[in-house]
């Protein structure tokens, strides 16, 4: 009886672990900052591994949940970011994050077509990441969805 009160616990966390978005091995991130509207400016690129701020984005991939089937994003992303992995196909998402704390993923290679919503905690990190760039803004007002 105990069991069967803890099985949709389990099931859950099992699902979870198995994720296509999980990032386990990644060596390096790649950053493509996005040029912002009106800009003529090329885009700024950075790389991060481990000691430079990978585990932020890590962590915000790991712990975004993914959304529901067909949520699109229209709005121009911040960022594209490219995680260079260790043993497996490297994995790519648009990324997303408002001057209110919200935080937003968009799977790119090799999964297509996944919308996630990063957890405030992430988000706000990862706001707090970009901000102290200065040259690099985050999305003012909100993030639109298609239609």
């Amino acid at each position: 009886m105990q069991i069967a009160k803890w099985s949709p616990i389990l099931m859950l966390l099992f699902c979870s672990a198995c994720s296509s978005a999980v990032i386990e091995e990644a060596e390096n991130l790649r950053m493509d900052y996005w040029e912002t509207e009106g800009s003529e400016e090329l885009a700024e690129q950075e790389y991060l591994d481990g000691s430079n701020g990978l585990a932020i984005f890590t962590e915000a991939v790991n712990s975004a949940e993914e959304m529901e089937e067909g949520s699109i994003i229209t709005t121009r992303p911040v960022l594209t970011m490219e995680f260079m992995m260790e043993d497996e196909e490297n994995r790519t998402y648009h990324l997303w994050v408002t001057e209110d704390g919200e935080g937003y993923l968009q799977s790119l290679h090799p999964h297509k077509n996944a919308t996630f919503r990063m957890d405030e905690e992430s988000a706000q990190e990862i706001k707090d990441f970009i901000e102290a760039k200065g040259d690099v803004e985050v999305v003012q007002g909100t993030v639109e969805f298609e239609q």
